[in-house]
């Protein structure tokens, strides 16, 4: 994207760039220009420059008009560009090499080295309208002094755009066979074979999977034209901004540690981002300097996300103190402390054991409610006078409530039964209700008559399944979930001997369904007036790389056929 970008040597820098940039410059000017091309990594580049000159029928016809004599275009010279970007017309090509023998000649461009013919057109609309996008592209880099960006810039850009496609995580793991599949798809291989820029699956050391990777190397600026077209990014937009992934935004983040001085300030300058398993959503780790650790699933969509808080790691000393304040000193209830350090209660008593501090409401002088009753502390109560309180509270709440089983009666007075449980448990278990046995009622299934139910649901979803549009792999489970009944088959299925007999039938492995895939991939192929070919095959069937031998003999089959049919089709027109 800049002129020493065609280095394929080194990591440079910043300052690399500007001065070799001034090296090419002041060697263009010299009379010596020795070693350009090999400085700016032309002859080791895949990329081959064009042979001879090119022109644009009508760019010379405006140039004879409005300035009286023609000249060579220099956009219509650069590598890739085939038509021209101002009247996406196919480039010509003038009849004597742009190297000739004698170095030291100036061939002018004038009528007899600019032929004008009427060539074919060799290429389908949409090739022809990309290579006018693409050529407009050129036309933008040549025409603007860009800023000189070093290497892994613009792995950076690139792979926060990925993201936002959807095409890499929120970590940076970029899911190369989608990656792959969509820029082959956006472009296709007729099109990348006719820029030299050709990729293939099996090789994931191929350029479109190294641009996305740490830059070892430079690569030539048609590829990188070809990625931000794909990305759908302007070249003005892509160089003005400098993009990374944030999910959470820019740091520095909030502090939501309630017991520090800094509570909802934004001091936090550590952040970890990781995936998470389930929903594939980036998940935040957040540390701040006063030993406060949480974590929270994004990406932050408004103001509001930044104060919310998942889960918390770590609490660290600042919190503990405090919770060790309110709780032996100022002595608040359980629900008024979690307020004040705005966390759930269950994570006060889970410190609170681990501190081993003794909170107020846990103490033998606080006062218990039983039900509706409150029973006062008294200045120095024996055990005993608790214990008979608490059995005497328990009796009466029995006798009131004579048909309640022990689960309800705990219900009614939690704190009388958390008392007894603790310290008069086999008393507790002598003086409450017995067990009551479940009774359950006589519901017998007559499984025959549910199997043969069950398997018309079968049979009738498995039609639905396989008239899908795009094939759907045919499974116990998904079979089970298209008729709303998952539970009953995992547990039951044995028990329905004809709805097993069917489901062992019509099961697809891995390689079955591959090869029904490529079958319906070669249809919709046929069926879009597309030439079925084996690439394109693999790529709408969405294969891996390490499909099996079955699997490509079948596609050769197809090839065969589609070979056979083209035959048959050609001689039955000559006739």
């Amino acid at each position: 994207m800049y002129p020493s970008v065609f280095s394929r040597s080194g990591r440079p820098s910043l300052v690399s760039f500007n001065l070799r940039s001034r090296q090419m410059l002041e060697a263009m000017r010299a009379e010596d220009g020795s070693g350009i091309h090999d400085r700016v990594g032309i002859r080791a580049s895949l990329i081959t420059v064009p042979r001879y000159f090119r022109f644009c029928p009508q760019c010379l016809h405006y140039d004879q008009q409005t300035y009286g004599e023609l000249y060579w275009h220099r956009i219509h010279q650069v590598p890739g560009v085939l038509v021209c970007p101002h009247h996406a017309e196919l480039l010509q090509e003038r009849t004597v090499p742009m190297q000739s023998m004698n170095r030291h000649e100036y061939i002018a461009a004038d009528r007899d080295t600019c032929p004008l013919i009427q060539p074919a057109q060799p290429f389908q609309p949409k090739v022809l309208n990309l290579l006018h996008l693409l050529a407009q592209d050129a036309d933008v880099l040549l025409d603007n002094e860009l800023p000189p960006r070093d290497l892994n810039w613009f792995r950076q850009q690139y792979m926060a755009h990925l993201i936002d496609h959807r095409l890499a995580t929120a970590t940076g793991r970029v899911y190369q066979q989608e990656f792959l599949g969509q820029f082959l798809y956006f472009y296709g291989q007729d099109f990348l074979n006719l820029l030299e820029s050709s990729i293939q699956f099996q090789n994931d050391q191929n350029w479109l999977s190294s641009i996305v990777r740490k830059h070892r190397k430079a690569f030539h600026p048609l590829r990188h034209l070809l990625m931000l077209r794909f990305l759908g990014i302007s070249i003005a937009d892509f160089f003005q901004g400098d993009r990374d992934y944030q999910p959470f935004g820019a740091g520095p983040w909030l502090c939501l540690n309630a017991a520090a001085d800094h509570y909802l300030k934004p001091i936090v300058t550590h952040l970890e981002i990781s995936l998470c398993c389930d929903t594939k959503k980036p998940v935040g780790t957040f540390s701040c300097s006063c030993g406060f650790i949480y974590c929270r699933t994004g990406p932050d969509l408004s103001e509001e996300d930044a104060r919310r808080m998942g889960k918390i790691k770590a609490v660290g000393a600042v919190w503990q103190q405090k919770l060790r304040h309110l709780v032996e000193v100022e002595q608040l209830g359980l629900r008024a402390t979690a307020r004040q350090l705005q966390v759930d209660p269950r994570t006060i008593n889970r410190y609170i054991e681990r501190l081993g501090l003794t909170p107020k409401w846990r103490s033998l002088d606080a006062p218990e409610v039983v039900g509706a009753i409150v029973l006062p502390p008294t200045a120095v109560t024996p055990v005993d006078d608790y214990r008979t309180q608490h059995r005497q509270a328990w009796s009466t709440l029995q006798a009131q409530n004579p048909q309640a089983s022990k689960t309800a009666l705990r219900q009614l007075a939690p704190a009388t039964y958390t008392w007894l449980y603790r310290h008069d448990r086999e008393w507790l278990h002598q003086h409450s209700p017995l067990a009551q046995k479940p009774v359950y009622a006589n519901n017998r299934v007559d499984w025959q008559a549910r199997d043969e139910q069950i398997l018309a649901q079968v049979q009738e979803a498995m039609q639905e399944l396989l008239a899908a549009e795009k094939p759907i792999r045919i499974t116990v489970s998904r079979v089970a979930k298209a008729i709303v009944q998952l539970a009953l088959i995992e547990q039951h299925l044995d028990q329905m001997p004809q709805t097993k007999a069917y489901l062992e039938s019509v099961i697809e492995g891995i390689e079955d369904y591959q090869i029904r895939r490529v079958q319906w991939a070669a249809e919709t192929l046929d069926r879009r007036g597309e030439r079925v070919e084996s690439w394109k095959v693999v790529r709408l069937a969405g294969l891996r790389p390490d499909y099996s031998e079955k699997v490509e003999q079948e596609i050769g089959r197809l090839m065969t056929n589609q070979t056979n049919l083209i035959i048959r089709v050609s001689v039955s027109s000559d006739y």
